[in-house]
């Protein structure tokens, strides 16, 4: 009942009512002992008022369904369980999803990039998705153009399973008959905090984009950035905000080439080699002592697996 309740104060159904936001729902959690019922009995003028909307949401229910996406809440056993214990309350408290649900018995590397790629780029991420896939894990990137459409496809070409994260194109890919394929042979999983019914805008779009980022991370063993600019775009500003809390390790690509990548470096990414090693520098008091050729270098993915 808490599930269905959660669903009806925070789903999208394209009706009049204006649902709780992740953080309007976490804040009336907390401020009512962390309990659904004490929020559903608060008296709060506008959960009363979205409580009225449940026969709405059962027709959007059957809709969705038709359409082959559920709903998940935090208190459901297959929702992804990486979310709640890294993100907490910057987690959402339900997804829309479509696919097989055994994804919380993976392991998954993430990918996140620019949209405007070269051949070095997309050379370099089918070598590290290639090496994810030997080495047992799965691939979880978003939904756009660029490193997260090379990263998921690559993986899903290759015998690979992938989770895709996305800002609010979820019915759009499972209408695409490419990813339907794999939808149906439960090798890619479609998970989304925006509704398929939810109106879009450029600032609600950028919004969920960077909410979304937020997925990428937390589910990932390490994430690895393959290109950003430099203080611009979603890439930069998902990076800039994984590193400060600590959510997973970032690693970056070590392309002098790319300013962004170098920045992240500097303020707490784990660089990689064009050969996908991860780089430990030496400390600046050993320095002195040490030539660059002494840096030490570990394969990325001896690190992951002990995660």
């Amino acid at each position: 009942m808490d599930s269905k309740y959660i669903t009806i104060l925070c789903g999208c159904f394209n009706d009049n009512y204006s649902p709780l936001t992740r953080a309007e729902f976490w804040k009336l959690y907390h401020e009512r002992g962390d309990s659904v019922k004490g929020i559903v009995e608060s008296g709060d003028e506008r959960v009363e008022r979205l409580l009225e909307r449940s026969g709405a949401v059962t027709f959007a229910l059957e809709k969705m369904n038709e359409m082959g996406i559920r709903i998940r809440t935090f208190l459901d056993e297959d929702f992804p369980r990486k979310l709640i214990s890294v993100l907490k309350d910057f987690c959402p408290p339900l997804l829309y999803l479509c696919g097989d649900s055994g994804y919380n018995n993976h392991k998954y590397a993430g990918y996140v990039g620019s949209r405007n790629i070269e051949v070095d780029d997309i050379d370099w991420t089918q070598m590290m998705v290639s090496q994810n896939i030997r080495d047992g894990f799965g691939i979880v990137s978003g939904g756009a153009k660029g490193i997260d459409s090379v990263s998921i496809k690559h993986a899903l070409t290759n015998g690979g399973y992938v989770m895709a994260y996305l800002p609010d194109n979820i019915k759009t890919m499972i209408q695409d008959n490419y990813y339907r394929k794999y939808i149906e042979e439960g090798r890619l999983i479609l998970c989304s905090p925006v509704s398929p019914f939810a109106p879009k805008t450029k600032t609600s779009f950028v919004a969920a984009a960077m909410e979304r980022n937020k997925l990428i991370y937390a589910q990932s063993a390490a994430t690895a950035v393959v290109r950003s600019d430099y203080n611009k775009g979603g890439t930069w500003a998902g990076a800039v905000e994984a590193i400060k809390h600590m959510w997973t390790p970032v690693f970056v690509w070590d392309n002098k080439n790319y300013e962004g990548n170098q920045r992240l470096i500097e303020m707490g990414g784990i660089p990689i080699s064009t050969e996908g090693k991860r780089i430990d520098r030496a400390p600046e008091e050993a320095a002195k002592k040490a030539s660059e050729s002494d840096e030490k270098q570990y394969n990325i993915f001896d690190y992951m697996n002990n995660k």
